[in-house]
């Protein structure tokens, strides 16, 4: 069952933010431990960021999807 971060998927500036935030993995229940997930969604910061894959929790705050370069706070 495909699952996402973000609690509005519809209202995500383009399909690779929304493909990136999607949770299809089957061994892995949370994104940071999941080396496909690149994107991370704080709902409660309405924050997005990149996960740096380092074995910790680890992020780079991000203000502009990486794909089409809209800025992240009129996307949420």
């Amino acid at each position: 069952m495909t699952r996402t971060q973000h609690p509005n998927p519809d209202a995500l500036c383009c399909d690779e933010m929304r493909a990136a935030l999607e949770m299809n993995c089957e061994t892995h229940d949370d994104p940071f431990e999941c080396p496909d997930c690149l994107i991370g969604y704080n709902e409660g910061l309405n924050q997005f960021a990149l996960i740096v894959h380092d074995g910790g929790r680890d992020v780079v705050l991000i203000r502009h999807c990486p794909w089409c370069g809209t800025a992240l706070n009129s996307a949420a």
